[in-house]
């Protein structure tokens, strides 16, 4: 087990290195991160290499008997490459040009970014191969975030009109599968196709942006994979990752994809960040932590750990003693492996003074660093006796990055439309944590993967598949065969009734799932971030966003509609069906979280999967090690709990051992 930091050692003068990673060993730490933003010091020059200050530093790190990961340090580049080739830079949707001085301005779909990031990384990469001390590679920093897989540039357009041709091989074929009989807009060259971009009014074609954000994933992917492919042809049997950052589907990339061509996840845990006046609920931090562990079904890193407050303006909620070594429990018991604080001491200046660090701006060791010295100790033993052992479930939340695009341009409710951010349209992601809330709350084990993954589903007893709405027949056969041989399927509204080509299915809802579900949908409506009133035998429940009037078939009522104020009520609003040895669950609704909690309640029971609710903030999680099982219980109140007999402090969490192997 790693615990590690991000360190800039060009921000800090050389004198200061040594007193920093004696510092850093005294905390437990044994590995750094470094260079992910230093393209400016490594190449100052066009083609005149510099690698003195990380030669430096590494030297420092071997004497120390410590590790590092190098970032190669594409996500921002230097002035004069810019200068020299202006049209490296990306635009935005509102055409606005990402010019020098802030980061991730690069368009992936320019000739010249590409050969400059090849001959940096190439460079890179055969200076450091072989060093005793470098454990591993990090592919850029963040890619995609901050909205920067969406470019609209020209470079953009002229690869994307050469994409759409070779995908559909004649504008015949392009015209019939986007429908472009609609509104007349048949194109008769490839150079009339434009990008889909601001607009006044009406939207542009729903299946020309999802091929549009198909495209633009396609061109992040393959930059990756660039860098990739150079690292491995120098540096042997070192390990590759990038990092990903929160919300987990905030990008329009298929980081599932993304990930193949490298060796494993690695995350940005912030579950507070800028100005919040509190941390995202437990089950949403949960949620990513396990989007990351199952993109690869395997342990990953937290490249990024919360330390301290953060923030580039504005700043928000302080945690209160004990929360950040909760947090970086809660990453450890979801399936980590190696955990990277950011940052070690809060940098004096620049666009990131506000990032605090476990040292704030001097080199007084404070509260977090002996709170986060403390936690690793507690933790340690614990930590290295998971490693390597896999996280069972027998839940599974399956997600969908093709459902993900396309409720970001087709949100359907203004339920699902939640933008905090400019660059963030991120309502999916809410309703799959909502999702995933109703199993964590209940204390039940959980895997969140993607639906692309050919990983068996036999495994699971249940799964779960929220806003399904734009489906492929492969995945809807073998869910069907699933729930046959014995699985529980619980299955979301809307499901099924959209091909990949973006048409509407002529069956009812929901569509190819409807001999699975036994029921029918004819009726609906948006409710936006309105209420509706129902009811399960005697629990009351609460419907959010879109509500469907369900026409069972074969398949039973669970849940009706019972608010008056609505002419459904008394309709059926949850069903399910038995579809030979098992059965699926159709909510026709959003559920609100506390209704999930309840409706899950009943789900699992009848699945046979054992579960208890011990407080809406309290986490368990059961771990399987190579000498005990444990039992780990988390604390996410400011509060003190009681667990029968058992006390919890504020923000403590216990780890006990329930036998041994």
């Amino acid at each position: 087990m790693i615990f590690g930091v991000d360190y800039y050692p060009e921000q800090w003068t050389e004198k200061d290195w040594d007193e920093d990673l004696a510092n850093m060993q005294e905390m437990g730490l044994t590995s750094v991160r470094l260079a992910e933003f230093a393209w400016g010091l490594i190449e100052p020059k066009e083609g005149k290499f510099d690698f003195s200050l990380f030669d430096a530093i590494l030297e420092k790190i071997r004497k120390a008997n410590m590790t590092a990961i190098l970032g190669t340090p594409t996500a921002t580049f230097p002035p004069w490459l810019f200068k020299k080739y202006p049209e490296i830079a990306q635009v935005s949707k509102e055409g606005i040009k990402r010019i020098i001085g802030t980061r991730r301005q690069a368009s992936f779909s320019s000739p010249a970014y590409r050969k400059a990031t090849e001959r940096v990384v190439t460079q890179m990469a055969k200076h450091y191969a072989g060093h005793p001390s470098v454990i591993g590679w990090q592919i850029d920093n963040e890619p995609g975030h901050e909205g920067s897989d969406l470019d609209y540039s020209p470079l953009a357009l002229k690869n994307f009109r050469k994409w759409l041709k070779s995908k559909y091989r004649n504008l015949d074929s392009l015209n019939k599968r986007w429908g472009n009989v609609f509104w007349g807009i048949i194109y008769s060259d490839w150079s009339e196709i434009p990008l889909p971009g601001s607009h006044v009014a009406s939207n542009f074609n729903p299946a020309m942006i999802q091929d549009f954000y198909r495209f633009q994933s396609e061109e992040l992917i393959s930059y990756i994979k660039l860098q990739a492919d150079i690292i491995k042809k120098y540096c042997k049997n070192i390990p590759i990752t990038t990092n990903l950052y929160p919300s987990p589907f905030l990008p329009i990339t298929d980081m599932y994809e993304m990930f193949k061509s490298l060796d494993y996840v690695s995350w940005d845990n912030y579950p507070v960040w800028g100005n919040q006046s509190e941390p995202y609920p437990h089950p949403l931090v949960s949620a990513t932590l396990q989007y990351s562990r199952g993109l690869k079904n395997k342990a990953y890193t937290i490249m990024e750990q919360f330390s301290g407050v953060q923030g580039h303006d504005t700043l928000g909620y302080l945690p209160p003693p004990g929360l950040i070594g909760l947090w970086l429990t809660q990453a450890v018991v979801n399936g980590a492996d190696q955990i990277y604080f950011f940052r070690y001491r809060t940098a004096r200046f620049g666009q990131e003074q506000l990032c605090y660090g476990i040292l704030d701006h001097g080199k007084k060791k404070t509260h977090k660093f002996y709170e986060l010295k403390d936690t690793i100790q507690k933790i340690r033993e614990f930590a290295e006796d998971i490693q390597d052992v896999p996280y069972k479930a027998e839940v599974a939340l399956l997600h969908d990055i093709e459902n993900s695009r396309n409720y970001k341009h087709q949100p359907l409710s203004d339920g699902l439309k939640f933008e905090p951010v400019p660059f963030a349209k991120v309502g999916y992601d809410i309703e799959m944590a909502t999702w995933f809330a109703g199993t964590n709350v209940l204390n039940v084990n959980t895997h969140f993967l993607p639906i692309e993954s050919e990983m068996d589903w036999t495994q699971y007893k249940l799964l779960s598949l929220p806003l399904y709405t734009m489906y492929e027949e492969r995945i809807v056969l073998k869910l069907r065969e699933y729930v046959k041989n014995g699985g529980t399927l619980v299955l979301g509204y809307r499901a099924g009734i959209k091909d990949k080509d973006h048409w509407m299915v002529e069956t009812p809802v929901p569509g190819m799932f409807q001999e699975m579900a036994g029921v029918e949908v004819y009726q609906f409506e948006a409710i936006g971030n309105g209420e509706v009133k129902a009811k399960m035998g005697f629990f009351p429940l609460i419907a959010k966003k879109f509500c469907e009037i369900l026409e069972p078939t074969t398949a039973r009522v669970v849940a009706r509609y019972s608010d008056s104020k609505k002419f459904y009520k008394g309709k059926p609003m949850i069903t399910v069906n038995s579809f030979g040895k098992g059965k699926v669950y159709y909510l026709g609704t959003s559920l609100d979280p506390f209704s999930q909690v309840l409706f899950y309640r009943k789900v699992l029971k009848e699945a046979g999967i054992p579960f208890r609710f011990l407080g809406k903030n309290i986490e368990r999680h059961y771990r399987t090690g190579k000498k005990y099982n444990y039992q780990i219980t988390m604390n996410h109140s400011n509060q003190i709990k009681w667990l029968g007999f058992t006390r919890m402090q504020p923000f403590e969490f216990k780890i006990k051992k329930i036998n041994a192997n």
